[in-house]
């Protein structure tokens, strides 16, 4: 039997990723993640926005950096981790209990808006952000395959060549087939009510 206590959230962050290297150098990154319950009158059929929920999320290591340099105010985000309930004193010796999630995924929600993974490694002492600022981690623009390939000539990067590719190929496909389907193909009572791009709702 496993004795844990799984959880998946869907949410919005609250506010910016707070960082910081603890014992031993470890990162920890902290998040404040926001979601908005949905109910439907079983009468009217209308749906209505329930109280607004705030769940503490924390990150550790290698997570913790890449949430730190990924992630913004207001991006919608999933998460899976564990339920932790944690006690502590404050700071007038009160003893107080934290209920947050203990990360190990987090990404951004795609139903959401579209985004870009750049799979890379950085060397050794060499923190994410210098990792990113060298090439070995995507900077939230979507780069050719031969620019992925030289960030990671250039540093430690390793780059699945055969994944880049593919991508490229499903992307020029696709765009080519919305150009050559026209303006109103495919149109249905949902169409164009929300741009690729785009974003939340």
């Amino acid at each position: 039997m496993l004795h844990d206590a799984p959880v998946y959230l869907a949410g919005y962050l609250a506010q910016e990723p707070r960082f910081k290297k603890v014992t031993g150098d470890i990162s920890s990154a902290k998040l404040r993640v926001a979601f908005t319950a949905r109910r439907q009158n079983r009468e009217t059929g209308e749906w209505s926005d329930g109280a607004t929920t705030f769940v503490n999320v924390q990150c550790w290591r290698h997570l913790a950096d890449n949430v730190n340099i990924c992630l913004r105010k207001g991006e919608p985000v999933l998460v899976m981790g564990r339920l932790r309930i944690r006690h502590y004193e404050d700071t007038e010796g009160k003893s107080r209990t934290a209920v947050e999630i203990d990360a190990h995924s987090v990404g951004h929600d795609l139903t959401r808006g579209v985004a870009h993974f750049f799979r890379a490694s950085r060397a050794a002492g060499r923190t994410a952000a210098e990792a990113a600022e060298a090439g070995e981690a995507g900077s939230g623009e979507v780069a050719e395959p031969g620019e992925l390939t030289a960030a990671a000539a250039n540093g430690d990067g390793v780059i699945d060549e055969q994944a880049v590719a593919e991508f490229a190929k499903e992307l020029d496909d696709s765009l080519g087939a919305g150009a050559e389907a026209g303006p109103d193909a495919g149109a249905g009572p949902d169409a164009g009510t929300e741009s690729v791009t785009g974003a939340q709702s």
